[in-house]
């Protein structure tokens, strides 16, 4: 008996250390307070930094810029510009959002008291065929927005971290302090995280581009693809429908100022008209297209790379959005 107990002991050593080092040093960054999603290292759920954040400020919110990693061109201190002295703006943006996450984020606000005053939600093709929350741990919508137990939801972390490839990558950024090219769920952005909007600037990319521009793009020419400009299929269709009936509620009852933004994507893919229709219809002239082949998609220095688009393009944008629409009203 004393060397069958030997025998497990020994066996469960490996995984026993391993799940101390998972609780103590919390290298998936979902136990201890974290205070900037974007530092180097493991790539942050940034679901999971948002909630818990907004479950413990103090701020008073009431404007809020939704959307994926595409969002962070529209910066909250340009935003408020157009809205009234009082609001208070926060960037709530994520990496790949789904339109689930999209109603989850508004759901989750109201639950928790904010006024949803003014919403700026930005959206495209690829947001609009989401309508699932992602399998993915990286992308997973946190526990207090979902039905989902928080036993699942920190299972997805745990199996992942024991990912031998993922070990391997880890613990070899640990030694040198260098992260490799094809490590997984690992980088160094380069990023600033601003804690009280919400806001991230693409610091590096814009030191970067301001030293020499030519240089830039020239070295990172593989990044723009040729493209063919075409339409996206039809993507609202069902259940797209039942969660935007969801999120017209949810709007309807905060009687939220609302802009829904269709981005200019650098694939020059259109939105589908019946999906722009319905849009329109239910949001009347709320809704701006920027989606397909036009000026700004034909030019490569209003991107970063071939997902994001600079703030000055955000900032246009907002300007049409807003000053034109306003000078129409008139």
């Amino acid at each position: 008996m004393k060397k069958l107990f030997l025998k497990s002991l020994v066996l469960l050593f490996p995984f026993l250390v391993f799940t101390s080092y998972f609780f103590i040093a919390d290298p998936m960054k979902i136990i201890h307070n974290i205070t900037d999603p974007t530092s180097k290292g493991v790539l942050m759920n940034d679901r999971l930094f948002l909630a818990r954040y907004l479950e413990n400020t103090n701020t008073q919110y009431n404007a809020f810029i939704f959307g994926s990693s595409r969002s962070k061109a529209f910066k909250t201190y340009h935003w408020k510009q157009f809205l009234n002295q009082n609001s208070k703006p926060f960037h709530m943006g994520v990496n790949d959002e789904t339109l689930y996450g999209l109603e989850r984020k508004l759901n989750f606000l109201d639950s928790m008291g904010f006024k949803i005053s003014h919403a700026l939600i930005t959206l495209d093709h690829r947001l609009l065929s989401l309508t699932k929350d992602h399998e993915a741990h990286i992308f997973r919508e946190y526990p207090s927005m979902t039905e989902e137990t928080s036993a699942s939801f920190y299972q997805r972390f745990y199996i992942a971290f024991l990912n031998p490839s993922f070990l391997k990558s880890y613990f070899s950024y640990l030694k040198t302090g260098h992260i490799k090219s094809e490590s997984n769920f690992l980088w160094d952005p380069g990023f600033t995280y601003h804690h009280k909007t919400g806001d991230i600037d693409y610091t590096r990319m814009e030191n970067a581009i301001k030293k020499d521009s030519i240089l830039f793009y020239k070295t990172n020419r593989k990044d723009f693809y040729e493209r063919t400009p075409h339409e996206s299929e039809q993507l609202i269709g069902k259940d797209s429908k039942v969660i935007w009936e969801k999120i017209h509620k949810i709007l309807k009852k905060h009687h939220t100022e609302v802009k829904i933004i269709i981005t200019p994507n650098y694939d020059q893919i259109t939105i589908n008209p019946d999906d722009l229709k319905y849009l329109k219809t239910m949001f009347s002239n709320k809704v701006s297209n920027y989606s397909g082949k036009n000026g700004i998609t034909d030019e490569i220095g209003n991107y970063y790379e071939h997902k994001h688009f600079k703030p000055f393009i955000a900032n246009g944008i907002l300007t049409l959005s807003y000053v034109s629409f306003r000078k129409v009203s008139e």
